[in-house]
């Protein structure tokens, strides 16, 4: 047990000063010395020195020679990482996060959705129809807020990149599925009619008539649903 405790040191430490930096407790420029974080954690060096990597790693802090350890400005850090984005979530700084996703979504996931249609296989058509089918189930059966409709939605994104046989479009896709999540979590609550499945349906029915340019067209469509929901639920918000 003691080992297991002594192992999540660097992680405790990491959610900590993460956390903070995040939230604007501990602003940009401030200098964190292993001296300091030794003695207020009560851990030796190496713990200390493990859970900085991690924080620079995620691009919260640098390490300066001679000074220590300076925290950087938001434009440094991770944006992808699934820590950060979970302390922008709770710090209220994911709508803007989300907002930058529906942007670049629009820009990549039609021609995923296209190059679908093209290369799909047998095991591609029946993961998209599953999912699908996992979508539309837990819309009906247990209404709009359902929190298993976005675990089926990133099923059915992450079948249709599998579906392109591009090892780059699958590990770039992948890198959004955090967010994605956390922007299904937050339409969730304003989604009232089924108009997204049909919208799915018709990705799928395109990529199993291997009709790229149906594929396309159709994604286009389903991306401007999801951002005006995504608006939608960021004005709420604000009010």
């Amino acid at each position: 047990m003691k080992t297991k405790i002594a192992r999540n040191l660097p992680a405790q430490i990491v959610e900590n000063i993460g956390s903070k930096i995040v939230h604007g407790e501990i602003m940009p420029g401030t200098i964190l010395t292993s001296d300091t974080l030794e003695e207020k954690f009560k851990v030796s060096r190496t713990v200390v020195r493990e859970a900085l990597k991690v924080l620079h790693d995620k691009g919260l802090t640098k390490a300066r020679t001679k000074t220590g350890t300076i925290v950087l400005e938001r434009t440094n850090w991770n944006l992808l990482d699934e820590d950060v984005i979970s302390w922008m979530q709770i710090s209220g700084l994911s709508p803007e996060l989300v907002r930058d996703l529906e942007e670049v979504r629009a820009s990549y996931e039609p021609w995923v959705a296209r190059i679908a249609a093209k290369r799909r296989g047998t095991k591609d058509v029946a993961d998209l129809t599953n999912a699908l089918k996992k979508m539309t189930d837990a819309f009906y059966d247990q209404g709009p807020t359902s929190p298993l409709i976005g675990e089926a939605d990133i099923a059915f994104h992450e079948a249709l990149l599998a579906a392109t046989q591009n090892e780059l479009m699958k590990r770039i896709g992948k890198l959004f599925i955090p967010l994605l999540k956390i922007r299904d979590d937050m339409v969730r609550h304003v989604v009232e009619d089924a108009d997204f499945i049909v919208q799915h349906q018709a990705v799928l029915d395109a990529v199993i008539d291997e009709d790229p340019d149906g594929a396309e067209i159709a994604m286009k469509a389903l991306l401007e649903t999801a951002a005006q929901a995504s608006q939608f639920a960021r004005k709420r918000k604000v009010r």
